[in-house]
């Protein structure tokens, strides 16, 4: 049935655009395609629906009272799917996000708690974790994820940025030489962050790019966790910059080599290819990269 339905709409848009290639473009089928849908329509019916020249269609006597059936079935429907996109926009609907736990430090959080209240028929389900999920499998509709992205099946649109800092607390600090370059951190000892790669990348004016890696001491997949264990001074860590804002601003911890910039982190929503078509999705995407 689904299939019957599938040609009579491809039927009236071949009369609508007066061609069946102009009628493949518009639908994005191959004219072969089209073709064959108004042929299997012919065989069902047991009459030719249409003749077709060089330069021109024309309607048989049923082709006629054929396209006036099928004019209405394709109206019915758009009628319908267009109810349902208002009613969508009223109606409570679930909508399942991955973000990064350090990401509600950063000023992207704001932008979603305002979609948040500004979308009352949109129920959001936000699940924190600083370890990457895999939409696909853990049934979410989208993720925001910060740094590289790996995956190429998934689309993508980048919507912010945030930097590592090198930082320390005093106490890890004291009786340490001041470093000058990068280089002189490469014997310092590091807290790592699983999901993301050890190598720090340095820039300077007038310098040449510096990566580096220390000697990693332990290991968290949460940079809460690393803020925590620098704070108590086990190690120095490479953390977001908005994570340890306040910090800074404290004393509790102390940047290194301030006069040098690591890379940006960029910001990505990352959703499958085909969820932007769900409404909560399409105006998720919509709010975050327009505000």
């Amino acid at each position: 049935m689904l299939d019957q339905l599938k040609s009579m709409a491809i039927f009236v848009s071949v009369i609508d655009e007066t061609s069946f290639r102009s009628a493949a473009k518009k639908l994005s089928l191959s004219p072969s395609i089209v073709s064959l849908h108004i042929k299997k329509l012919e065989q069902q019916i047991g009459a030719p629906l249409l003749y077709r020249s060089t330069r021109a269609l024309s309607l048989t006597r049923e082709g006629e009272q054929f396209y006036k059936a099928a004019t209405a079935m394709v109206a019915e429907a758009r009628s319908g799917l267009n109810l349902f996109a208002e009613n969508a926009s009223t109606t409570l609907t679930d909508f399942r996000i991955a973000i990064p736990q350090t990401l509600t430090s950063n000023p992207v959080f704001a932008r979603i708690a305002s979609f948040a209240k500004n979308h009352k028929g949109i129920r959001m389900t936000l699940v924190s974790s600083d370890v990457r999920k895999n939409l696909l499998r853990q049934g979410h509709d989208l993720a925001i994820q910060m740094g590289k992205l790996n995956d190429s099946e998934l689309r993508s649109k980048k919507i912010g940025e945030d930097r590592r800092v090198v930082v320390a607390a005093p106490s890890f600090l004291a009786g340490k030489a001041t470093p000058k370059h990068p280089n002189d951190l490469k014997e310092w000892e590091f807290i790592s962050f699983s999901p993301a790669t050890d190598t720090m990348v340095f820039r300077k004016s007038g310098h040449k790019k510096q990566a580096v890696e220390g000697k990693t001491t332990i290991i968290a997949d949460s940079v809460q966790t690393m803020r925590c264990l620098a704070l108590e001074g086990v190690a120095a860590a490479a953390i977001p910059y908005h994570e340890v804002q306040k910090d800074l601003v404290e004393k509790r911890l102390i940047q290194v080599l301030p006069d040098w910039t690591n890379e940006m982190l960029g910001i990505f929503l990352v959703w499958p290819r085909n969820a932007d078509l769900n409404f909560a999705t399409r105006e998720f995407i919509n709010y975050l990269s327009a505000v």
